[in-house]
């Protein structure tokens, strides 16, 4: 019996030293933990495992690569690769579940190219990074540590932007359009821009700015004049993080611009390290020589190879054969960690834009909101000759954006809107369809931004909605009129800046969608029968109910809404309409005011009601009322005369000195002294000159 167990028992000792023989491959007997040792990415001396073994299951989206921070362990989204030389930190890496303490001089994390040369150490971050799932990169500075909360707050993670994009190829200095050159202290003056709805730019910079600007971010062109160190980079971008060891950083920028790949430059607080200076246009040379297209080159890697040699030869930031050599390792380590490089280096998203220009969007440095502006000076000489205007008005709101709209374009009058407010909102932006000629402008540089507002101006919301979207900084709010407002400034300066603000008699304007009829008079405010021929653009809405109910069916939705903004306002109108989904709010649509704080809101509603072009005045009172409770909107008076010759109501508008805002009240005349009108339009716009700038009664 023994006998016949000895073959079986032969067979068993066969096996166990087999397994051990493989276990014994398989785990580092180093020390006793009996660590498991990972594999290598590739048999080949370039490069080591970048990875510990205990940290290999991390995955994760977002990264940040620092050289130094602790604090920033604390942000609960973000994993954090810290590039440190101490071992200390190293050893009590395991107290912060978020933060990796990278050491450097480890050979565990040594990244050579084949002869045995060095990429910069934050560059072994990035690597790490990129090993372990990452598809956002915060390449966070020294400089900019303290300042990660802000960055963070502002940082673009969707697949969607809407911002500006500048027009053409003309170079912009960065440090003139946020106010922190020393050439243009007043910020960003009179750039044509686009309004896009794009993908989301592949590298987010993020520069300081001077204290109060509020110049938003956006998309620079090729050959721009700056150059940064922070940045936001997301997957397709992660090979432009390349650090060189001689030659500028800018040579990554420059070969993004070239490539056509976007660059968002956003403001936040500072400084972070930025230079600007001339473009180095033999680079830009070499870069387009490279010929870079869909159809001769099809990868990124290679074309960075064919443009590393073409400057390495020239002499270009620099450029040494190091570089060179790093450049190539780079790569090849980009490789090993199984990047996916962008198939084609130029790549032009669709975009649905808009025109926009932005004059002027400093505050002084004084804060100080006082400017003789040359042409609109001039106008009111010749309107009020009797004034003497050496001092800035006595009533002013600084920190509020203004946005006027038209419903027509009408534009000949906006250096008359100028010269009454031009110095009580440092802030304003006029908007409406087309753009305005110079002829109407008559010399005065004024901030515009085109919309499609619809037949005499149905859809003029949509201004509002766009200005939101360009992204102002350093702003209280949005205050919004009509052209033809009167608005009694001296009544607004004390008014909460952080409620809305909205006309006192909407609460009777609260209506059931389900019991009103298509094109109801009693929700539009006129009489006429909606049958029949249109007999203007407010008439253009003959099935407004379908559309209504059809759009608070989707606001609603049957197992609530993913949007966070929507999904509130949903359940205040239900509770407005004692749980039922019908209810909605209608009420005038010229004056109103929405703070900063309820932008994302009223984008969120404002583009839904747009899908089904709904009119604003159910839009902006709904819109109003489901954001807030009651309790938090600040009811304004307001007095609204229709019918009759609109252009003769202005002696009534005496009577309404105490109110907030006055409509109507057209200011045409102004530019005809024949005009029957002129006289009394003339006398309004002295005395109201006269009462902002040296409160004297009217």
């Amino acid at each position: 019996m023994v006998l016949a167990n000895k073959p079986k028992a032969a067979i068993c000792i066969i096996l166990v030293i087999v397994i051990c023989s493989c276990l014994f491959q398989y785990y580092n007997t180093d020390d006793f933990s009996f660590r498991k040792r990972m594999p290598q990415i590739q048999q080949s001396d370039h490069i080591s495992d970048l990875t510990q073994s205990d940290l290999n299951h991390i995955q994760h989206d977002y990264w940040i690569i620092a050289d130094r921070g602790k604090r920033l362990c604390g942000y609960k989204k973000w994993m954090v690769v810290i590039v440190t030389s101490s071992d200390r930190l190293h050893a009590h890496s395991k107290k912060y579940k978020n933060c990796i303490f990278l050491p450097t001089l480890s050979s565990t994390y040594k990244l050579t190219n084949l002869q045995g040369k060095k990429l910069n150490e934050r560059n072994i971050g990035h690597l790490y990074a990129i090993k372990h799932g990452a598809k956002f990169i915060l390449d966070l500075h020294e400089d900019s540590l303290q300042y990660a909360s802000d960055i963070l707050q502002k940082v673009i993670l969707e697949p969607f932007w809407t911002g500006l994009v500048l027009k053409g190829n003309k170079p912009v200095n960065t440090g003139f359009h946020f106010g922190t050159s020393k050439e243009n202290v007043n910020g960003i003056e009179d750039h044509q821009y686009e309004l896009c709805h794009m993908k989301s730019p592949s590298v987010q910079y993020f520069v300081s700015t001077a204290a109060g600007n509020v110049a938003p971010a956006f998309v620079i062109n090729s050959g721009s004049l700056c150059k940064f160190q922070t940045a936001l980079y997301s997957y397709d971008s992660f090979w432009a993080l390349f650090l060189p060891k001689t030659a500028s950083t800018k040579v990554m920028q420059d070969m993004l611009l070239i490539a056509q790949q976007p660059i968002l430059v956003i403001p936040s607080k500072g400084p972070h390290h930025q230079s600007c200076g001339s473009e180095n246009r033999l680079a830009i040379e070499i870069f387009k020589n490279c010929k870079c297209s869909n159809e001769l080159i099809k990868s990124v890697m290679t074309c960075l190879l064919l443009c590393i040699e073409k400057f390495s030869s020239r002499n270009v930031w620099t450029w040494n054969k190091k570089d060179n050599e790093l450049a190539k390792a780079w790569i090849e380590s980009l490789e090993m960690m199984k990047y996916k490089f962008p198939l084609a280096i130029i790549s032009k998203s669709p975009k649905v834009c808009n025109s926009v220009t932005l004059y002027n969007s400093q505050v002084k440095p004084s804060n100080k909101m006082w400017k003789q502006n040359p042409a609109v000076s001039s106008l009111r000489r010749n309107l009020c000759p009797q004034l003497q205007i050496q001092q800035p008005p006595i009533y002013q709101m600084p920190n509020v954006l203004l946005v006027v709209t038209f419903n027509n374009p009408f534009y000949k009058i906006i250096p008359y809107l100028e010269a009454l407010y031009n110095n009580v909102f440092e802030h304003r932006i006029y908007c409406g369809s087309g753009m305005p000629t110079a002829e109407d402008l008559q010399g005065v540089k004024v901030s515009f931004v085109s919309a499609d507002v619809g037949p005499s101006g149905i859809l003029v919301y949509m201004c509002l909605l766009k200005v939101m979207e360009i992204n102002h900084n350093n702003i209280n709010g949005y205050l919004y009129m009509s052209d033809d407002i009167a608005m009694n400034v001296w009544n607004m300066v004390n008014l909460p800046m952080n409620q809305s603000w909205y006309n006192e008699n909407t609460a009777l304007s609260l209506t059931n969608a389900q019991t009103t009829e298509d094109c109801d008079p009693n929700i539009f405010g006129w009489s006429y029968k909606c049958s029949g021929t249109k007999r203007n653009g407010w008439q253009h809405l003959p099935n407004y109910r379908t559309l209504l109910l059809q759009f608070l069916k989707q606001l609603h939705g049957p197992t609530g809404h993913s949007n966070k903004y929507l999904q509130a306002c949903a359940n205040r109108l239900r509770e407005y309409g004692n749980g039922q989904e019908t209810a909605f709010f209608h009420d005038q649509a010229d004056f109103y005011y929405i703070p900063h704080r309820l932008k994302n809101n009223f984008l969120a509603i404002g583009n839904l009601f747009l899908k089904f072009k709904m009119y604003l005045e159910i839009v902006v009172p709904t819109a109003i009322y489901c954001m807030s409770p009651r309790k938090e909107i600040t009811l304004i008076r307001g007095k609204q005369y229709w019918g009759g010759a609109r252009t003769q109501h202005t002696q009534k508008f005496y009577a309404h000195i105490k109110d907030v805002w006055f409509h109507t009240l057209k200011l045409s005349p102004l530019m005809d002294r024949k005009n029957q009108q002129y006289t009394d339009i003339n006398t309004y716009f002295c005395k109201y000159l006269q009462k902002i700038y040296f409160d004297k009664d009217l």
